[in-house]
């Protein structure tokens, strides 16, 4: 499911739109990127903990 979404594609246009300047940041996008970062955090840890990696070894 993880390889099926989109993203590894949003955070590129993110990403690109960041680097270029052209990215509008208000509060609103503040709180989606905040929200997008803890998902995405959890997702790894949750991964990590499937994987039996060590916590100091996957970062």
């Amino acid at each position: 499911m993880l390889g099926q979404s989109r993203i590894a594609n949003n955070l590129n246009q993110l990403a690109i739109h960041a680097n270029s300047g052209s990215l509008a940041v208000d509060e609103t996008t503040i709180e989606k990127l905040e929200e997008s970062y803890a998902r995405v955090s959890a997702l790894r840890d949750q991964l990590v903990a499937a994987l039996g990696l060590p916590e100091e070894r996957a970062r």
